[in-house]
């Protein structure tokens, strides 16, 4: 019995230490023809290696400009992404609540499943919303050549010169936030490859301005002498999401500070913002507050739920009972714009977009699409960032509609002409400055907030899922 225990013993251990020999002679090298490289399967990026598409002197009518992007070049669900980083960061997401409003600090979730506040922004997430939601390659590519150009006009401290742009004043505060909000807005943060340079310097730039009571842009020309408002509001929320991206500790402390500056300081208590702090409130600059305060905490910033209850109540002193917001709570006359930035408060207020005000002012919204008219007559860029913004959040027939003229007025008229080279005359990838509110900003302004609109596919997310 011993004897043939050892032998079984031995006869296992022979098994398992001899290598098979297998003859793969035959296998490949028999089918293809000698010096033939091996098959390689070809980059099947869609974003990656975007088509320059020229642009025409005179665009036909009709033109088809939002084409779904073909759904085969995506994954078919919402779990087998390209990159892990498209479901979101566990750490962007919270269902910590924004005071009594009842709204969760998440901004958005995705088709069919929840995802991190910022996480559908790049790489299979960013191409799986702008096939979802009605983007195409054709708005990809203008926001890519917009990014290109804002790089190409940085300045060397990381900032935008406003009016070295066309801009009458000088808003280079502002329009620098703008700008980093575009490259964030597209998924490209401080540690990535493509424009990770232009991101950090932008970011420095935004923190250096910063005083030691936690303001932005103070000196900087608004529209009021001296005003602040703007100017803070857009960079803190480029930094909340600069920080919320990156998870960089060095952002969380400026991050912080400007959003208690905007709290503690600048807002009028039970109220919203102005130009200066403490002042009575309009729903212009409200807006942009909103914005910030709600980026922060979903970055998992310290901000009171009483910011956003004052926000919602002056909202609702300066609606009608159709939903429609007027500049100021004592102005007689609603027009879209207002309307647009007050169905944004009230939605990250906690309102569904079936509420009647919501709905309502989406309504309103539907009579005044965008359009870029001859000499362009009837450009307003501010007023198409926040449309967006809302009807996207609507989603339905009303951003159908939104989405097909928004892209309509804003792809074709990009300009496609001209050198790339930094120099004075490269106007290629922007958008000319007219229309409302353009002169004081400049072609900066211009194509950073023209790229926002066409990133609004992935930028946030629907609130209540699509």
């Amino acid at each position: 019995l011993l004897h043939t225990v050892l032998f079984l013993l031995v006869s296992l251990l022979a098994v398992a230490t001899v290598k098979p020999v297998i003859d793969d002679s035959g296998l490949v090298s028999d089918i293809r023809p000698e010096g033939e490289k091996p098959f390689k399967e070809p980059d099947r990026g869609v974003f990656e290696n975007l088509v320059e598409i020229d642009h025409p002197e005179e665009v036909p009518n009709p033109i088809l400009l939002h084409e779904p992007a073909e759904l085969d070049d995506h994954n078919e669900t919402a779990n087998n992404m390209d990159d892990n980083s498209a479901r979101g960061s566990e750490k962007a997401l919270s269902d910590i609540p924004l005071g009594k409003t009842g709204v969760v600090a998440v901004l958005g979730v995705g088709p069919g499943e929840p995802c991190g506040s910022f996480g559908y922004r790049d790489r299979g997430g960013r191409k799986r919303a702008v096939a979802h939601f009605g983007g195409s390659r054709l708005t990809e590519t203008a926001v890519e050549r917009a990014l290109a150009w804002l790089s190409r006009h940085q300045e060397k401290d990381g900032g935008w010169d406003a009016a070295r742009w066309e801009a009458s004043m000088k808003t280079d505060a502002g329009v620098t936030g703008l700008a980093l909000l575009a490259y964030l807005g597209a998924g490209y943060t401080e540690k990535s490859p493509k424009y990770g340079t232009v991101v950090r310097k932008a970011t420095a730039w935004i923190v250096k301005q910063q005083a030691d009571d936690g303001a932005i842009g103070r000196g900087m020309e608004g529209t009021e002498p001296n005003g602040v408002g703007y100017h803070h509001a857009i960079c803190g929320l480029a930094l909340a999401e600069a920080y919320g991206m990156s998870e960089n500790a060095a952002l969380r402390g400026p991050a912080q500070k400007a959003a208690d500056y905007s709290v503690k300081v600048h807002q009028k208590p039970g109220s919203g913002w102005r130009y200066r702090p403490g002042t009575e409130a309009d729903l212009s600059v409200t807006g942009w507050f909103v914005m910030q305060i709600k980026s922060a905490r979903v970055a998992g910033l310290s901000v009171p739920g009483s910011a956003m209850q004052g926000a919602m109540a002056f909202t609702d002193s300066a609606s009608d009972q159709y939903g429609r917001c007027r500049y100021k709570a004592d102005w007689l006359t609603p027009n879209s714009t207002m309307t647009s930035v007050g169905m944004l408060v009230r939605l990250y207020g906690g309102c569904r977009p079936g509420d009647p005000k919501v709905s309502g002012g989406a309504n309103y919204l539907l009579k005044d699409l965008p359009v870029w008219g001859e000499h362009g007559n009837g450009v307003n860029f501010y007023y198409w960032y926040y449309g967006a913004m809302t009807t996207f959040q609507v989603g339905g027939e009303t951003w159908k509609k939104w989405n097909a003229a928004m892209t309509e007025a804003l792809v074709p008229n990009q300009r496609a002409d001209g050198p790339k080279d930094g120099s004075a005359a490269d106007v290629h990838g922007s958008w000319d400055p007219v229309g409302t509110w353009c002169t004081r900003g400049g072609r900066a302004y211009s194509t950073a907030v023209g790229a926002l609109c066409l990133e609004v596919y992935y930028r946030y997310l629907p609130i209540y899922g699509k």
